[in-house]
């Protein structure tokens, strides 16, 4: 299990309620399918967005990926992160190139080095437990993005929505949405759980 997987529980149970609504996307979205598969009952409704979730791709997709993984991996710890940075970011349809604002920047870079050299290898390689999700009854929606086209993580997460028999919907945007359309990320994200039963947002 991931660390973050028990992060995750233990923020929501001192939240005292129980259970939540989770969001996860990319990285997050791994995390968010093993807390579902593990602790489902932290989760009250969740929502999947662009899971990268290679290892249920056709097999000859996933072995390309899988190749691609290694070799951004080694560069990152050969070159540096910084190096590797730009590889993965081109492997991300219609993310705009334009830099971050500085304070968004600073804390991306803290946090990149930490993700190729201790969770991109992890995400990759995970295979969700479908069975288990299935079976845990989990109430939960796939979500990819307008812009993404055809990306491998849209391809993905096509392939888990008819695994898990959830809903596959449209989210604006692409795979960082969050950091370019907060606006819109965050309305989509309101939107969806209002639709699906759940408690209204503020």
């Amino acid at each position: 299990m991931f660390d973050g997987v028990r992060d995750a529980a233990a923020i929501i149970k001192a939240m005292g309620a129980g259970k939540a609504i989770v969001f996860g996307s990319s990285g997050g979205a791994i995390i968010a399918l093993e807390l579902a598969a593990a602790i489902p009952k932290a989760i009250d409704f969740l929502i999947v967005h662009e899971a990268p979730v290679i290892e249920l791709l056709p097999e000859t997709d996933a072995e390309w990926w899988r190749s691609f993984v290694h070799d951004i991996y080694t560069k990152s710890q050969q070159d540096g992160w910084q190096a590797a940075l730009y590889d993965f970011m081109a492997s991300l349809i219609n993310v705009s190139d334009v830099p971050y604002p500085p304070d968004l920047n600073a804390r991306v870079e803290d946090d990149s080095e930490f993700f190729f050299k201790h969770e991109l290898k992890a995400f990759a390689g995970y295979l969700p437990d479908i069975e288990s999700i299935r079976n845990n009854n989990i109430s939960m929606v796939v979500a990819v993005g307008r812009d993404s086209d055809n990306a491998y993580y849209v391809q993905a997460s096509n392939v888990l929505a008819v695994k898990l028999g959830c809903k596959n919907i449209e989210f604006p945007g692409h795979h960082d949405v969050s950091f370019w359309m907060p606006e819109e990320f965050a309305n989509a994200i309101r939107q969806t759980i209002e639709q699906h039963g759940h408690h209204k947002t503020k």
